[in-house]
């Protein structure tokens, strides 16, 4: 999976939602980097084939900050990690996630983490939109964690939140 990281702008891991029918836990290599320099153009062209029918993509312009389609495809309860790998800063990435995942989305999610263990990924969660703006949360955790080692304590994290409510 490392190999087909490192060529792409974006991994999306789908989970079920009602304006499609994403497969849960499929994961999808989206923006080859020869084909886009910025995120931006890839997540607008992935939103727009993926999601025709969902009339806020059709709006998203490369105007917008990436956070604003990500929050949109985290709505559709979507797993997003945008790689920002580059020579200068090596292996790095932020993930996006939605408010609940399923079991096949954390599968899926843990095997990413697994193939890219030496990444810096900022982790982002509780993403809302207010007027025009994405408000978001990041993630703190020990920098000499690996990726899998930081996404575990996250995950952790938010199962015991899911408890006490």
């Amino acid at each position: 999976m490392k190999n087909k990281i490192d060529d792409y702008k974006l991994v999306i891991i789908t989970g079920e939602n009602e304006k499609s029918d994403d497969i849960d836990g499929e994961v999808i290599f989206a923006g080859k980097n020869e084909d886009y320099s910025f995120h931006i153009h890839a997540l607008i062209d992935y939103s727009r084939g993926r999601y025709p029918n969902v009339n806020v993509f059709q709006h998203i312009n490369d105007r917008h900050l990436p956070n604003v389609p990500i929050f949109f495809l985290t709505w559709l309860n979507s797993i997003v990690y945008a790689n920002t790998s580059s020579e200068r800063a090596g292996n790095c990435g932020m993930l996006y996630m939605p408010d609940e995942i399923s079991e096949k989305q954390r599968e899926a999610l843990l095997k990413l983490a697994e193939a890219i263990p030496t990444a810096q990924v900022g982790i982002v969660y509780d993403m809302d939109f207010d007027d025009g703006e994405v408000k978001l949360k990041e993630f703190k955790y020990k920098k000499s964690h690996s990726f899998y080692e930081a996404l575990n304590e996250f995950l952790k994290m938010n199962e015991k939140k899911s408890k006490k409510i």
